[in-house]
């Protein structure tokens, strides 16, 4: 569908196809409710944020000005992880989710993995808030657990807790800080928290690495999603720790450096 046909669809409460099958007219209401929504969009604000929800991996979520929408490539990272998690010898699979925004991630696996439980980690309370009505409306709220708190203060504290997940995902900010204001207008009116990854775009990348041995099992796995042209940099700080082995970069639907995963080695816990 094209932006005005989502927008008629969503105002109308209707399928595509009954915009031209028994069309219906816009009443008066409809009318105003249409303009206000082509206004907003002419003022640069993106579609998913004006008719409230977007589509990913076939899920409905809610979405507003607290959390970035969901991209189509990162429907890719969850194809990966849910293949990953499906050979995973522990039930259920524990899967840590770091800056989950919408919850897409988390609801996805939720979804597709049978037997496991999420736990997602997001600085934004309002990210929360999303993601936990997301979590009800696709009833997987009995497989997530939404944490309202910044990613590296819980990779500390819960360290000492001693629990460990088989799974850790990510699809972090990994803008540069420098680059924000360089984005389109769109882009630019998504929350700027979840774009900005520091003066170089790596700032989460290497301090979720320094803890994240603490909390996999032997031969759990680590996936993130990256920038295009992150992936050297990122094996580089990889290659810092001893503990991964098997670290591969994917491609994106472009044919793009878009994500990697790595392994925790079995002989982690000697050099712990």
């Amino acid at each position: 569908m094209n932006e005005r046909e989502q927008m008629l669809t969503s105002v109308l409460n209707c399928r595509r196809v009954d915009l031209y099958v028994d069309r219906k007219e816009l009443n008066p209401v409809q009318q105003k409710q249409y303009r206000q929504m082509l206004d907003r969009r002419a003022q640069g604000e993106p579609l998913q944020y004006i008719i409230g929800h977007c589509e990913f991996l076939n899920t409905k979520l809610f979405v507003n000005k607290h959390v970035l929408i969901p991209r189509p490539e990162t429907e890719l990272l969850v194809e990966m992880a849910v293949e990953k998690a499906r050979m995973m010898p522990n039930r259920p699979v524990r899967i840590l989710d770091l800056g989950t925004g919408s919850g897409n991630i988390a609801i996805a696996l939720a979804k597709r993995v049978h037997d496991c439980h999420v736990v997602s980690v997001d600085i934004s309370r309002e990210a929360i808030m999303v993601a936990t009505e997301n979590a009800r409306k696709n009833f997987v709220a009995d497989k997530t657990t939404f944490v309202w708190c910044d990613m590296f203060r819980f990779l500390s504290i819960d360290e000492e807790l001693g629990r460990k997940f088989d799974m850790i995902i990510s699809n972090p900010p990994y803008i540069k800080a420098g680059d924000i204001d360089n984005l389109p207008n769109d882009v630019q009116r998504e929350p700027h928290i979840a774009l900005n990854g520091g003066q170089d775009g790596l700032m989460f990348y290497r301090e979720i690495l320094k803890r994240a041995h603490h909390f996999l099992r032997e031969e759990g796995c680590i996936l993130f999603e990256i920038g295009e042209d992150q992936a050297q940099d990122i094996t580089q700080i990889f290659e810092q720790y001893p503990y991964f082995r098997n670290t591969f970069v994917f491609r994106d639907y472009a044919d793009r450096d878009r994500f990697m995963c790595s392994q925790l080695s079995a002989l982690s816990a000697v050099v712990n």
